[in-house]
């Protein structure tokens, strides 16, 4: 992988999905270690270190018109300001990073995101975060469509569930065009230069997966 035309994008590790918080993730705990080794080796390379951080102030709320029908303060999620909107410790930017805020799953949608990778030529991307099958995915497939080479960390991705997570993963495996999924301490070697394995898309759909398959195919991964 070319470093000089990579950069770890981060999505939305917030407090807000730390357990007993409105959307717990689970094995956060794990999600943000992983995270924080990633973003600590891009550091060390020189890649640019990306955070997308979910931030909806009160006069945005009208473009979530229909979820504003229906939600409680309770659930009410990336509050600019909060708390909970806040990146968590482990991972927190420090100076130097590129922090995104935005209003819409897609790390992409209405940002300048893709105007900065351009701007830092950008070809690679190496993807941690959460949530696996919302705002990872969002994000991952416009990333995709926009010709980056998108690598997931699957270890340092999560969702409410891991059966939401295992099958977001496959989701996005299935038109990961150009990239590939990979585990850990694969995708440090990747930051650190070195040759690295993993799975890689070689075609469409590659998995037509049922109930019964998810784990064996996610495993194998």
């Amino acid at each position: 992988m070319n470093l000089a035309a990579t950069a770890l994008l981060v999505i939305d590790l917030q407090n807000e999905y730390r357990p007993n918080a409105a959307w717990p993730v689970v094995g956060y705990d794990a999600v943000l270690a992983n995270a924080a080794a990633l973003i600590e080796a891009a550091r060390a390379a020189g890649a640019p270190v990306i955070h997308a951080q979910a931030w909806v102030k009160p006069e945005e709320r009208d473009g979530y018109a229909r979820q504003e029908e229906i939600l409680t303060e309770e659930f009410r999620s990336a509050i600019a300001g909060s708390t909970g909107a806040a990146i968590c410790a482990e991972v927190a930017a420090q100076a130097g990073d590129i922090v995104i805020h935005k209003h819409w799953p897609s790390a992409f949608r209405r940002t300048d995101l893709s105007r900065r990778l351009a701007d830092l030529k950008v070809e690679n991307l190496i993807v941690t975060g959460v949530l696996t099958d919302s705002c990872v995915t969002e994000s991952v497939f416009d990333a995709v469509y926009q010709g980056f080479r998108v690598w997931l960390v699957k270890d340092a991705c999560g969702s409410m569930s891991e059966a939401m997570h295992r099958t977001g993963m496959l989701d996005m495996a299935n038109r990961l065009y150009g990239g590939g999924i990979l585990r850990l301490p694969q995708a440090l070697k990747a930051l650190a230069g070195q040759p690295f394995d993993g799975w890689r898309c070689t075609r469409p759909v590659e998995f037509v997966y049922t109930l019964e398959t998810v784990d064996r195919i996610y495993d194998a991964l």
